[in-house]
């Protein structure tokens, strides 16, 4: 509507004007676009690293449970079997065909027990090349029987002593206990008894004639930490685990032969152990709340760093995974966004200036020559003497009143078909403008001798004509107003060109 106003105005002045809009336009455009990008640019870096954090940390989620999922399977079938065969933990026989295929084709699991609420325990291992089993009496300390057998089955030592150590009280038979006729517990990381190395156990508890037993699996986190390290994450990214209480599991502890703090399990400051990236990263996890899926930000060692975490099961204090990225890998395609942007909004701006430039020598007659469509409201005097002193044409028609004959000074349908006709016709063709109160002289008369109540009733009737006579699905393409001119008021009926052919309907015809 601007455009078109701009198109009717004094000659000597529409080139400037459509000059100057243009270029308005075109220059709040490119500085909407600069400034969007320059808002948006800290939220794009982080999108975009989130996006690589969480591929990352899903990756090493995904690498992990596929090492432990086997485990959790094999474990339930190992208890739908032991309780079938109704097994104790003092059947070693039939407990050692159970579980001894499983871990010659299951090389993550590094142990396997089988234990009850009295305190007896079934415990396997492989040890060196052999078989290593374990068998522990009810109660404490309970005494316990070792023997070491070959892979053939021969048995090559055995040895009796006293146990301290109680099944009952270790993480995972408390785990299985707590959530019996649960899916499976994994525990949080700990050490291993006999192996002494740090490893989480699955296991699954049941009842079985008022006596609650449990079938475990062990796997080292050794093994967790080698599916790990085999994933290309990025130059230098970093995958690690962590249990929910925030401790970082560090395997290079072993190879120094110092035991590990054991008011932590295995988990140990950085200073003797390993690098404090992980550390770093773990200590803003626990700063930020122990969120999982969520993007963190932490400085190492005088870098920045992207950390992600996901927990390995539904258990929030088990075991965790972790990514850490540096930023200037995860970010360095969007560090000099913004001068793209701004070089590309000055190749824009000057396109579209000489673009303007152009059409302008182009089609400046063809501009001058447009017929005027539409009325400025906010000069509105001005637009309308314009019209008026033009007088009537094709895109332009002079009424004296809506529904009054003048010459009896009734309402007359005649008029108000008159007037209807002739918006039909512009709506038929390229729109145009009736002005209603304004003779065919162009004498100003005003709507008074209409006598409308005020101007609501005027514009419903003019609604409710439409409407009858055109059709309500039509009233998109009219714009009806009434405005003040020369103390009078003027009804001005600004129509467009239909998209569907437009009849008029006259039921007393």
């Amino acid at each position: 509507m601007r455009l078109l106003h701009l198109l009717h105005t004094s000659s000597g002045h529409i080139r400037s004007r459509l000059f100057r809009d243009l270029v308005l336009l075109v220059l709040l455009t490119v500085g909407l676009l600069v400034a969007v990008n320059w808002l948006l640019i800290g939220e794009l870096k982080r999108e975009f690293a989130a996006a690589q954090i969480s591929t990352a940390t899903a990756l090493v989620r995904d690498e992990v449970r596929n090492l432990l999922g086997p485990v959790e399977q094999q474990l339930l079938i190992t208890r739908d079997s032991l309780q079938t065969a109704r097994l104790t933990p003092s059947d070693r026989a039939a407990l050692d065909e159970r579980f001894v295929p499983t871990m010659r084709h299951m090389d993550q699991i590094a142990g396997a027990i089988f234990a009850d609420e009295t305190g007896a325990e079934y415990f396997l291992r492989p040890d060196g090349g052999d078989w290593l089993t374990r068998l522990r009496s009810p109660g404490e300390p309970g005494s316990a029987t070792w023997a070491r057998w070959s892979p053939e089955g021969a048995e090559l030592k055995t040895w009796e002593g006293t146990l301290e150590y109680d099944p009952r009280r270790r993480p995972w038979f408390t785990g299985a206990k707590d959530a019996i006729g649960g899916p499976v517990s994994w525990s949080a990381p700990y050490v291993f008894h006999s192996l002494k190395i740090p490893g989480v156990t699955a296991s699954v508890a049941w009842k079985e004639e008022e006596t609650l037993r449990v079938a475990a699996l062990d796997v080292a986190l050794s093994r967790v930490i080698d599916a790990i390290d085999r994933l290309s994450l990025s130059p230098d990214g970093r995958g690690f685990l962590f249990s929910g209480d925030g401790g970082v599991y560090v395997p290079e502890w072993t190879e120094t032969g110092e035991a590990p703090d054991r008011t932590n399990g295995f988990f140990s400051a950085h200073e003797r152990l390993g690098g404090p990236l992980v550390f770093d990263a773990v200590d803003a996890w626990r700063d930020g709340g122990r969120q999982a899926d969520e993007l963190i930000r932490f400085k190492s060692q005088g870098r920045d760093w992207w950390g992600g975490f996901l927990p390995l099961s539904s258990t929030a204090d088990a075991a965790w995974v972790g990514v850490a990225l540096p930023v200037h890998e995860t970010l360095g395609v969007l560090q000099n966004r913004w001068q793209i942007v701004a070089l590309t909004a000055v190749i824009i701006m000057l396109f579209a200036v000489g673009l303007v430039l152009m059409l302008m020598r182009k089609y400046s007659r063809q501009l001058r020559d447009l017929p005027k469509l539409s009325i400025n409201r906010r000069n509105h005097e001005q637009d309308i003497y314009d019209l008026i002193g033009n007088g009537e044409d094709t895109h332009l028609e002079l009424k004296s009143t809506m529904r009054t004959n003048l010459h009896t000074h009734k309402p007359g349908k005649e008029i108000e078909l008159a007037w209807l006709k002739g918006v039909t016709a512009f709506m038929n063709t390229e729109g145009g403008i009736l002005l209603m109160g304004v003779a065919d002289d162009g004498t100003v008369l005003g709507l008074e001798e209409d006598r409308f109540e005020n101007e609501d009733r005027c514009r419903l009737h003019f609604k409710n004509l439409l409407n009858q006579h055109l059709g309500p699905e039509y009233a998109r393409f009219v714009r009806f107003e009434v405005y003040e001119l020369e103390g009078k008021q003027v009804g001005a009926v600004e129509c467009e060109r239909a998209d569907a052919p437009v009849f008029l309907r006259n039921k007393s015809s």
